[in-house]
């Protein structure tokens, strides 16, 4: 058995220290008061004792990591409803997601016409095929800008994808955030025609009986707007009663109680590597270990890695991120029911909050922990690249009142009236998966299997989504399971 070290308390740390638990001795240092990174949930100071989520508020059901991980740790998962979807903001107005798109991009202009209108519609279906892209990446909303227009982007493509990344589509790789799209960039051929085939593969496998999940990663199978449009009979996005934060808690006890600690408050001053041992720093201790994972922000790790794994810091060190926050709120929907499962803001729309969850539509066992009349909503502010001296500066109660003013403007909603509402600010918290992010990941991923005992973690390398930070804790965990006793002694040198 031996000693291993695990940065950083988030999803994909816990998730390596839990796998890792069964067979070595599990330290997890986390910096701040608390485990579970974006994952979170508030009570709205005890108005929802059960609490919701004000972080990421489900995964992805159609990979199996979410599902597995739930059903080891007893966890029994919930679903959305199937009778709301989603919206979206254009002109002022709301308008229903169209359905048959893949992240916002249709095989037929018909099914986007009346969002963007007929003469956006016919410079979609009129495609322009540029010549294939040089290179193996390349901007996914300057791409589809020059095959479909910029009205099917900026309408729908990119607050789709803002709501996965906090991002800007022409920001963003097609290669990482939309990959089924690639192969029309790299040959030079169609989009229309590839999401005519997807589109239609993904309803053979809907029409298929249920053989579980398809595995398939790309991200592009729904609308990824929470919306259940699929008459699939397996849903899209799961989670659990009290919000997929649950997940936190659950991986907490179990690290514990197969012999793993975690200590908080921890911070992490630097590493250093010595013969077959490493030596963790921080603020009144030194830990040694015989294996390390580094399971922080790309920025934090890049720091951590300067001496140890200097061009990987390097690279890492250039991984943007973009700030968000979001205010979760119980609301008096002032005498009318809400409608939908939310909507989607575009940019271009200039409001002041760029997507609202109705978590109570949404979400059918969040209905019984509040009283009728009463709605819980999420309002999303932020994007990569805002002006720091913007919303950043501002006041929680200043977020809080711009952010509801627009969200009553929308929904026409002037006599809604807030009864509780938190805000949770995340700086520097969305990795942004910038064109070439995969051959630098590759890059990273190739320097560090020189270095014996070291695995780095987290949303910054092979996708921010729950399942696929699960996925890389694993295989992390699976690498690391081969050493050997080490020579550490137990305990840290404090």
């Amino acid at each position: 058995m031996s000693e291993i070290t695990v940065i950083g308390a988030g999803l994909s740390g816990l998730v390596a220290a839990y796998r890792l638990s069964a067979d070595h001795r599990v330290t997890v240092l986390e910096a701040g008061t608390r485990p579970g990174g974006c994952l979170k949930q508030t009570t709205l100071g005890g108005a929802v004792p059960i609490g919701l989520d004000t972080g990421a508020e489900a995964s992805l059901n159609r990979r199996p990591e979410t599902r597995g991980l739930a059903a080891e740790l007893g966890l029994e998962a919930v679903f959305p409803s199937t009778a709301h979807s989603s919206q979206v903001l254009n002109g002022g107005a709301l308008h229903p997601i169209p359905k048959r798109t893949i992240m916002g991009v249709p095989a037929e202009a018909a099914e986007v016409e009346s969002l963007i209108g007929s003469e956006a519609a016919q410079r979609l279906a009129a495609e322009t095929i540029t010549p294939p892209i040089d290179g193996d990446d390349v901007s996914l909303g300057d791409f589809l800008a020059d095959r479909l227009g910029a009205a099917i982007v900026d309408s729908l493509v990119d607050p789709l994808l803002g709501g996965v990344y906090a991002g800007r589509c022409r920001d963003l790789s097609l290669a990482q955030a939309v990959p089924a799209l690639l192969p029309a960039a790299v040959e030079g051929t169609s989009v229309l025609e590839l999401v005519a085939e997807l589109l239609a593969a993904r309803q053979a496998r809907t029409a298929a009986p249920a053989t579980g999940s398809s595995g398939s990663g790309t991200g592009s199978s729904g609308s990824g707007t929470g919306s259940s449009g699929s008459t699939s009979a397996e849903p899209v996005f799961m989670s659990f009663e009290g919000g997929i934060n649950r997940l936190i808690p659950a991986l907490c006890e179990a690290i514990e109680a197969g012999g793993g600690t975690i200590r908080l408050g921890a911070g992490v001053t630097g590493i250093q590597r010595h013969d077959r041992t490493w030596t963790v720093n921080g603020d009144g201790f030194a830990l040694e270990s015989d294996g390390l994972v580094v399971a922080t922000p790309a920025h934090v790790t890049a720091r951590l890695l300067a001496e140890a794994a200097p061009e990987a810091a390097s690279i890492l060190a250039d991984v943007p991120y973009a700030s968000t926050a979001l205010v979760a709120a119980l609301v008096d929907q002032g005498g009318t029911e809400l409608q939908g499962s939310g909507f989607l803001v575009p940019a271009s729309e200039g409001t002041f909050i760029k997507a609202s969850t109705f978590v109570s539509n949404k979400w059918p066992w969040t209905r019984a922990h509040i009283r009728p009349g009463t709605a819980l909503v999420r309002m999303s502010i932020g994007r990569f690249g805002d002006d720091p001296a913007g919303w950043p500066a501002a006041s929680d109660e200043e977020i809080i009142d711009r952010a509801f003013a627009d969200w009553r403007a929308i929904t026409s909603r002037p006599s809604a009236r807030i009864l509780a509402a938190d805000v949770q600010r995340w700086d520097s918290a969305l990795p942004q998966y910038t064109p070439g992010h995969g051959s630098r990941i590759a890059a990273v991923d190739a320097s560090i299997a020189a270095v014996d005992g070291l695995e780095l973690a987290g949303s910054a390398f092979d996708g921010v989504g729950i399942p696929a930070c699960i996925s890389r804790a694993e295989a992390v965990a699976t690498r690391l399971r081969a050493l050997g006793d080490g020579p550490c002694a137990s305990g840290a040198g404090d």
